[in-house]
């Protein structure tokens, strides 16, 4: 499903959501602690879906993962303190749905996309629990409940051993985003209590709240962690913080009124706040489309500051469209001219001369313009192709390359890329400058740093002069001033016995790491 789709889908969910409400307060009279505690929760999921669909500039694929998730506990909050039929069983439908998509996505969302160790079976493992137990739904409910209960224990399980086999990925993320955890469950811990309190000579008024809680605590927290700005949406193009505060209290109140205006105060403002929060998503949308078409160019904040950087990038790709318009294309056609000659052995030579040069340079031109980093590869394997591809386009060459890297090393966006970059320049330099016949590349992460180590066996004596004019060299001057402008150091030193050795370290801020993985 394409990307801009998913709002209007989103939308459309908010809709239905209305919908639902409306025809509980057709059917009832009035509802419960029991039935109004879920609906209000639910109405905070929608919000939040409306708040991260409108702020996702880019059309981020986790941030709609996340919001499919959301909608999905809130479909289960409506439809668990329902009797009938049909809500009983689209909830036993939804609660193995909701443990798949969610165990899934907290894994995705672990290690930003990328492959690691035992991905494949979990996943195939967790699919087939998740398809038995939807099947198990249509028969009785003890096979279901025994269906169910197999399905839980082996989520669970999948995901502690993945989180104790990456306990160093996994301890990093805890520590990076402590903070955000920490308020999530300080502000859902807090605001149980009060409801606690508050409602104590109500009978069953903590009914589910297993459920409620871990809804709130999980969505709160990867709230805080992936959305730290938090004018990113379109209306905030229009209205400063103060104004946006002001309308909406103003709105609040005259919900309140109606709903007391009625006499159906609960249920009535939750449909009214709900509507309210669709209205609200429904202007997003419009704006953002009308922002995307440049018809309100006199408007500038995080939003708009976003949509530059989405045209920028389109400005890149028309670039490199002429590049190989300009640069590719005529050396085609000449190819193309030159083999109804091909039989004769002099044209042949020129037209394989002509093929290798075009290889080299668009794969040159290629990394330069964005390193091709695969999702379904572990950060190794990247590297190690990276290191294939390098050592190919020197064919006069025979270097041999020794790598060292932990198998389930993770280097989070956007230090990955960085250090790929790096990588790729250091051992270009090695191929082009020493006259080794070994390198040697170390790669480690500890500590919240990452750091790579390139040496080779060359003659070159190290002295202050040949430092000096290793780190003239444009690449070189390059590496090193990224490298110190995000707090790190570079240092060129020598090699023993013989050769040259560049260390770089690099501290990596794991609390702006997700919010670089979603913008």
């Amino acid at each position: 499903m394409k990307r801009e789709v998913l709002k209007p889908v989103f939308l459309l969910n908010h809709f239905f959501v209305i919908l639902y409400l409306c025809s509980l307060a057709n059917g009832m009279a009035d509802l419960s602690i029991r039935g109004l505690v879920p609906i209000f929760l639910a109405a905070l999921l929608l919000m939040d879906i409306s708040y991260i669909v409108s702020a996702n500039v880019t059309g981020n694929r986790i941030l709609y993962l996340f919001c499919g998730l959301l909608a999905l506990d809130g479909w289960y909050l409506l439809v668990s303190f329902r009797n009938a039929f049909l809500a009983d069983l689209f909830f036993r439908l939804l609660s193995p749905v909701i443990i798949y998509v969610s165990v899934t996505f907290i894994l995705v969302f672990l290690f930003q996309g990328y492959s690691y160790q035992y991905k494949k079976g979990i996943d195939i493992l967790l699919m087939i629990t998740c398809v038995s137990t939807i099947v198990s739904v249509f028969l009785t409910k003890r096979i279901f409940a025994a269906c169910y209960g197999i399905q839980f224990v082996i989520s669970i399980l999948s995901f502690l051993f993945i989180a104790l086999y990456h306990h160093e990925r996994v301890g990093y993320v805890v520590r990076s985003e402590k903070k955000a955890l920490l308020i999530s469950v300080w502000i859902t811990v807090m605001g149980f209590f009060i409801y606690y309190f508050a409602t104590l000579g109500i009978r069953d008024h903590i009914g589910n709240f297993g459920v409620y809680l871990t809804v709130l605590i999980f969505s709160l927290s990867i709230h805080g962690i992936v959305l730290k700005e938090s004018s990113g949406v379109p209306l905030s193009t229009v209205f400063d913080r103060g104004q946006r505060w002001f309308i909406s209290a103003v709105c609040i109140a005259a919900l309140c009124l109606i709903s007391l205006a009625y006499q159906r105060s609960a249920l009535l403002f939750a449909i009214e706040w709900n509507v309210f929060a669709f209205f609200i998503f429904l202007c997003n949308m419009i704006l953002g489309w009308n922002l995307r078409k440049k018809s309100n160019m006199g408007i500038e904040n995080h939003y708009t500051a976003a949509l530059e950087k989405l045209r920028k990038e389109e400005q890149l790709k028309a670039e490199f469209s002429n590049f190989l318009h300009d640069d590719i294309l005529q050396d085609l056609l000449s190819v193309k001219n030159m083999l109804s000659k091909a039989y004769r052995p002099e044209v042949q030579d020129i037209i394989y001369e002509a093929l290798d040069g075009l290889n080299v340079r668009i794969r040159e031109r290629m990394q330069d313009y964005h390193p091709v980093i695969l999702k379904n590869l572990t950060v190794k394997e990247n590297y190690q192709q990276l290191i294939k591809e390098v050592t190919a386009s020197f064919p006069q060459r025979h270097i041999t390359i020794s790598f060292e890297c932990p198998q389930d090393i993770f280097i989070p966006e956007p230090y990955d890329m960085l250090l790929y970059r790096i990588l790729r320049e250091l051992l270009t330099n090695v191929c082009k400058h020493s006259d080794g016949d070994c390198a040697w590349i170390i790669l480690a992460f500890g500590k919240a740093r990452a750091i790579l180590t390139v040496s080779d066996n060359g003659t070159a004596e190290i002295s202050p002069k040949a430092v000096t004019n290793a780190l003239s060299q444009k690449g070189i001057l390059s590496v090193r001033e990224q490298t110190e402008a995000l707090g790190g150091s570079m240092d060129v030193s020598r090699n023993q016995p013989c050769g040259m050795q560049i260390r770089i370290e690099i501290p990596m801020k794991g609390d702006v790491s997700y919010q670089h993985f979603v913008s």
